[in-house]
C-alpha cells in the first residue's frame, strides 16, 4: 500500500455557489468589467471550510474585501484594482528571467499568489476591452516562471546542504534538503499542468496528477523519513538522506527544463538506480532554463550549459567521452574515462548562471 491510499478527489465550486456568487455579481456590486471566481475550489482543491473567493474588476466597488450571504453561503468578494490585473497580465505576456536579471522569478509571495489565481480562475463575468488584454496572456509563461523559480529555490538549498554538511552542522543539512526537495515537487507539478500556490496541498496535488502519482509514494517517504539520533542514525546517514532528496530533486528539475518547458508533462519515469560503474549526477548541481541559456548550479559556481548537456547529466552514459568535462566541474562523480576533445561546448563557467548572479570578471 502506498500514500495514495489517502488521495481524495478533485472538490470544485458546486453549481450553488456559482449561482450565488453570480447573483452577489448581479445584486450587491456596481459596474463590473471582469470577475472570476479563484482559490483552492478553482483548481479542485477544495476542503470542508474553503472559501467562495469572487474577485472583480471595475469601478464602484468596495474598497476592500467584503462578505455577502446569498442562499445561506457566504461569498468573499475581492475587489483588484485594474492596474494591478494590467500589471499581472504583463508578467505573464513572455518569459524574460535571465542569468543576470531574475527579477520575474523574484515577484512577492503576494503577487504571485495574485497571478495563479488569475491564471486559474474561474471567469462568471468579462467584458470585450478585458477579453482583449486576457487574450495575450500565456499561462504557458506562468508554468516555466514557477517551474524555474522553485528550481532557483532549490538550487539555494543545495548549496546551504553542501555547506551545513561541511561543518558538521546535521541539523540544517536534514531540514534544508527536505525544503529544497518540496521546491522540486513544487516545480515538477508546474511542469505536470498543476498551476498552484501552497505547500499544504503539495502532496494532495501529487497523488492526483498522472505523471506523478508513480513518484508520490517514494517523494512522501524521502520527504518524511526518520532521522534521529536514538536509532543510531548520524553524519553518515544525514548525508545519504540529504543526497537522496536533492538527486530526486536534481532529476525532477532536469525534466520540467527539457521536456516539461513548451508543454506539460504527461508522463514522468521513474530514473534507473546507478549501476554498478558507480557513475551518476552530482545531487548539488540543479538544472535551470532561463531566456539567455540553459545553467547548472553548483555549490560554488554556475556554468552554461546545453539541452543535451542537461539530458547528459540527467542520465550519464558511461563511455562518453563529454562526461569529462562535467566530472572535471564536478557535475558527475564516479567517471573513470580518460576523455577526448570532442569539439562540443558541454560545460563552462558562466559567473551569470550561479546560485548567486555575479558579474563576469
Amino acid at each position: 500500500m502506498t500514500v495514495l491510499a489517502w488521495g481524495v478527489g478533485d472538490r470544485s465550486f458546486t453549481p450553488e455557489q456559482v449561482d450565488a456568487a453570480v447573483a452577489v455579481l448581479e445584486e450587491r456590486l456596481g459596474e463590473v468589467e471582469w470577475a472570476f471566481l479563484g482559490g483552492s475550489l478553482a483548481v479542485g482543491l477544495g476542503h470542508g471550510t474553503s472559501d467562495v473567493d469572487l474577485y472583480a474588476v471595475g469601478p464602484g466597488l468596495p474598497g476592500g474585501d467584503v462578505i455577502f450571504e446569498r442562499a445561506g453561503l457566504q461569498i468573499h468578494v475581492n475587489p483588484v484594482p485594474a492596474a494591478k490585473i494590467r500589471a499581472l497580465l504583463e508578467l505573464g505576456r513572455a518569459y524574460r528571467a535571465t542569468g543576470a536579471d531574475r527579477s520575474q522569478l523574484a515577484i512577492e509571495i503576494t503577487t504571485l499568489n495574485a497571478l495563479i489565481r488569475l491564471t486559474t480562475g474561474h471567469t462568471v463575468r468579462i467584458d470585450q476591452e478585458w477579453r482583449r488584454e486576457l487574450d495575450t496572456f500565456d499561462p504557458n509563461v506562468v508554468r516555466q516562471l514557477l517551474m524555474t523559480r522553485n528550481a532557483n529555490i532549490f538550487s539555494a538549498y543545495a548549496e546551504d546542504v553542501y555547506g551545513a554538511l561541511a561543518a558538521g552542522d546535521l541539523l540544517t543539512a536534514a531540514s534544508a534538503s527536505a525544503i529544497a526537495l518540496e521546491a522540486a515537487c513544487e516545480a515538477a507539478l508546474a511542469g505536470a499542468g498543476d498551476v498552484y500556490l501552497g505547500p499544504k496541498f503539495l502532496f494532495r496535488r501529487l497523488a492526483r496528477n498522472p505523471a506523478l502519482a508513480p513518484w508520490c509514494d517514494r517523494l512522501w517517504r524521502l520527504i518524511h523519513r526518520e532521522i534521529h539520533p536514538s536509532a543510531g542514525h548520524g553524519p553518515q546517514e544525514i548525508r545519504a538522506v540529504a543526497e537522496d532528496r536533492l538527486s530526486a530533486g536534481g532529476v525532477l528539475l532536469s525534466w520540467c527544463a527539457v521536456e516539461g518547458w513548451d508543454k506539460p508533462l504527461d508522463a514522468l519515469p521513474v530514473p534507473a538506480a546507478p549501476g554498478e560503474h558507480g557513475l551518476r549526477r552530482d545531487p548539488y548541481f540543479t538544472p535551470l532554463r532561463f531566456a539567455d541559456g540553459w545553467a547548472l548550479i553548483g555549490p560554488a559556481d554556475g556554468y552554461e550549459v546545453t539541452e543535451e548537456t542537461v539530458r547528459l547529466w540527467r542520465d550519464p552514459v558511461p563511455g562518453d567521452p563529454r562526461l569529462a568535462d562535467l566530472a572535471r566541474y564536478g557535475a558527475v562523480t564516479g567517471y573513470q574515462g580518460a576523455g577526448q576533445e570532442t569539439g562540443d561546448v558541454v560545460i563552462r563557467p558562466a559567473p551569470r548562471f550561479g546560485c548567486h548572479p555575479k558579474a563576469a570578471s
